[in-house]
């Protein structure tokens, strides 16, 4: 994985000025995802698509995590994030044609976002309503 000091290059809110990126290599998306869905599994999270001409939107807001994936046979491109929005109805929102994905990680070592990088422009960013180490939310450790 690399380190990208500064590489926010999306609408000047959208990132923490103490955080930087770490960019996963497209190998190891199908472990990084798994290991991200098992960390903030049930966290409540926002997402946010960045058109590279226009308006963001908000997709969604504060609603409880279920898993974020990628296909693990073809790695088209495709990622899936999956929210719940009460006990018997989910949402799963697509991203198609994945160029990058990036955590964005605190300095004090939090996941603080998924950034996802369409090759259209397109820029989806899957926020932690808070951005802890999960070991001091639920006890558990992740990493």
């Amino acid at each position: 994985m690399a380190i990208i000091a500064g590489a926010f290059d999306g609408p000047p809110d959208t990132a923490d000025a103490d955080s930087h990126l770490i960019v996963i290599p497209r190998e190891e998306w199908v472990r990084a995802l798994n290991g991200f869905t098992r960390c903030h599994d049930g966290w409540l999270v926002s997402l946010d698509i960045i058109p590279p001409q226009g308006t963001p939107q908000r997709e969604f807001e504060n609603l409880p995590l279920l898993g974020v994936s990628t296909d693990r046979l073809d790695h088209d491109g495709t990622l899936a994030i999956s929210v719940s929005r009460s006990r018997s109805e989910h949402l799963t929102h697509i991203v198609h044609s994945v160029e990058r994905l990036s955590i964005e990680r605190t300095a004090a070592g939090a996941d603080a976002a998924l950034w996802i990088d369409a090759q259209d422009g397109t820029r989806t960013v899957l926020r932690s309503r808070v951005a802890a180490l999960p070991e001091t939310v639920d006890g558990l450790g992740c990493r």
